[in-house]
């Protein structure tokens, strides 16, 4: 299925690697162009590099309310108009409820929840004025089932999923949907690991999953794109499990 979105302006936080990365660089192969957002600096630059003219990269921790203004209004000022806006940055920290402490609560509700809900906000007026204005939340399957010391993490997400309906309902002018991703085999799942242990667990992991296999920050890249896209015009308010088939199964312990 082709996609070409010649002309559209698309925000992608989180994009300077896994997921994000691969997001911002498939809306700049489609003709987009991409305003790439992320707190690592260095690796903004590396994205800026691949992206060329296609792409316009500033620093923004995406659980801090003066960032999430400070580059809506760089956006507006700099091109007058958004059509896409991609929630994509995201954290994890792995702990049991007993050992949750406010640092990690707070920062994890910041990133995951309170600024996806910030960006909508802010962006809401500009993606209301674009001809098929768009957002796509990056939630996990984490919302939907039970992992061992992820419960500030999938309260989060599973938030997400809730609060992407509700802003379907809220600004009917923009479709507003959320994909939940299983096991993608980026840097995000360092939290499991290092090393052997990483790898074991990715193949613990390769192993319950139907397809036989980890999914690939691209496979997410296209259900984004497929949901920005004049394909999806009558699709809002939606969930898109991208994960391999691993929740329609039986799940051993995570």
């Amino acid at each position: 299925m082709p996609f070409d979105f010649t002309g559209r302006i698309a925000h992608v936080t989180g994009a300077a690697s896994g997921i994000g990365r691969a997001i911002a660089r498939a809306f700049a192969a489609a003709g987009a162009t991409v305003v790439a957002t992320d707190i690592d600096g260095d690796g903004l630059e590396r994205l800026a590099a691949e992206l060329g003219p296609a792409g316009a990269t500033r620093r923004m921790d995406a659980g801090s309310d003066a960032d999430i203004a400070a580059t809506t209004a760089w956006i507006s000022d700099r091109f007058g108009r958004l059509d896409i806006l991609v929630n994509n940055a995201g954290m994890a920290i792995l702990e049991p409820i007993a050992a949750v402490g406010d640092v990690s609560f707070d920062r994890q509700m910041a990133v995951l929840l309170k600024g996806p809900m910030l960006l909508t906000r802010y962006s809401a007026p500009l993606l209301s004025r674009a001809e098929d204005g768009a957002i796509v939340n990056i939630a996990s399957i984490a919302a939907v089932i039970q992992a061992h010391r992820h419960a500030v993490y999938s309260a989060c997400k599973a938030g997400l999923v809730k609060f992407t309906k509700d802003a379907a309902k809220e600004f009917p002018a923009v479709r507003s949907n959320v994909v939940l991703p299983g096991f993608i085999d980026t840097p995000i799942l360092d939290v499991y690991g290092k090393g052997e242990a990483l790898d074991a667990i990715k193949a613990e992991v390769a192993r319950q999953v139907p397809r036989g296999r980890l999914g690939r920050p691209e496979e997410i890249a296209d259900a984004v794109l497929f949901l920005c896209s004049r394909h999806a015009a009558y699709i809002t308010g939606a969930e898109l499990v991208v994960d391999g088939g691993l929740t329609s199964t039986p799940l051993e312990r995570l």
